[in-house]
């Protein structure tokens, strides 16, 4: 099997590699690797399973409901949202379901990051 991953950094795609593993299998190794990243004085280090159909359900009618997985180690927390400002998403490598659902989590996470300069210029 085949699994994408994808390394966001402030709302821009910096890297994109596909493994030989399942998705689980490649979450656990690459949890090896985000912790030389992750600065536990900064930020939590959290792990989420999200569904194909809440990211791009349109996708979903075609490839099937898969899991996706957000390894968030760099994270902002501003009252009741969050904002992730570096994370790796993995998901199954099938058509063209990754390169699409990095792209909108990405834009997902420039839009919270601009969402968030503006508050704080407001303060």
């Amino acid at each position: 099997m085949r699994t994408a991953i994808a390394r966001v950094e402030l709302g821009e795609v910096r890297e994109r590699r596909v493994v030989e593993a399942s998705v689980e299998e490649a979450v656990r190794s690459l949890l090896f690797e985000v912790l030389g990243l992750w600065n536990p004085r900064e930020s939590d280090l959290v792990v989420t399973k999200e569904r194909l159909s809440t990211i791009k359900p349109e996708l979903a009618e075609l490839y099937g409901d898969l899991d996706v997985y957000v390894v968030s180690y760099d994270i902002e927390w501003r009252d009741d949202k969050v904002v992730d400002k570096r994370f790796f998403v993995v998901v199954e490598d099938v058509g063209g379901v990754a390169s699409e659902v990095v792209s909108e989590l990405a834009e997902l996470s420039r839009e919270a990051l601009s969402e968030l300069e503006e508050e704080l210029k407001s303060l």
